[in-house]
C-alpha cells in the first residue's frame, strides 16, 4: 500500500482555483450592459482590466501546475522503472507532523515530521496548508519501502 506518492502532493493546487474563479467573476461583470453598470458604480470599467490581469495570472499558475504535475509523474515513473534509490526496512522513530518554525507577521509556520527506515532518517516538510505526509500514515514497527531521488521522497510504500 502506497502511503506517500509525489504525484498526489503535486496535485495540491494553491491559488489556481481562487484566481480562476475571480477571473470568471470579473469577466462576467465586464459583460454587464453599460446602463446597468452605471447603476453599479462603473463595475464594468473596473472589471475589464482586472479580468485581463487575473486571466494572465491564472494562465501562469495553470502552466506552473501542469509543469509540476509532469515532473512528479516523470519522477514516479523513473522510480518504478528502477532509477531511484530504494531503502527497505522496519520503520522506527516516527515523529508526527509538528510546527518546525512559528512563522512571523508575513510568513506561515512551517510543519515537518520525520521517520527512520533502517539506518536512514527521512524528513518531510509538506507544503503550506497541507497535511499530506508519510509520517501521518507510518507506524513504528511497520515494514516500508522508500524510493528516493536526489534526496527527495518520491514514493513510500508500506509492506504488510
Amino acid at each position: 500500500m502506497i502511503v506517500f506518492d509525489l504525484r498526489e502532493e503535486a496535485r495540491l493546487i494553491s491559488f489556481l482555483y481562487l484566481f480562476g474563479g475571480l477571473t470568471l467573476a470579473f469577466g462576467a461583470a465586464a459583460l454587464v450592459p453599460r446602463a446597468l453598470s452605471k447603476q453599479l458604480y462603473g463595475l464594468s470599467e473596473l472589471s475589464r482590466p482586472l479580468s485581463i490581469t487575473l486571466a494572465v495570472l491564472t494562465a501562469i499558475l495553470a502552466g506552473a501546475e501542469f509543469y509540476e504535475r509532469h515532473e512528479a509523474d516523470a519522477l514516479v515513473e523513473q522510480c518504478l522503472a528502477g532509477g531511484c534509490t530504494v531503502v527497505e526496512g522496519q520503520v522506527s522513530g516516527v515523529e508526527p507532523l509538528h510546527k518546525v518554525t512559528s512563522g512571523g507577521r508575513y510568513t506561515q509556520a512551517s510543519w515537518g515530521g520525520s521517520f527512520w527506515v533502517g539506518d536512514t532518517l527521512y524528513a518531510h516538510y509538506p507544503r503550506d496548508f497541507s497535511s499530506y505526509s508519510p509520517v501521518n500514515h507510518l507506524r513504528n514497527g511497520q515494514r516500508a519501502r522508500v524510493y528516493i531521488l536526489d534526496e527527495s521522497l518520491v514514493l513510500v510504500e508500506v509492506m504488510d
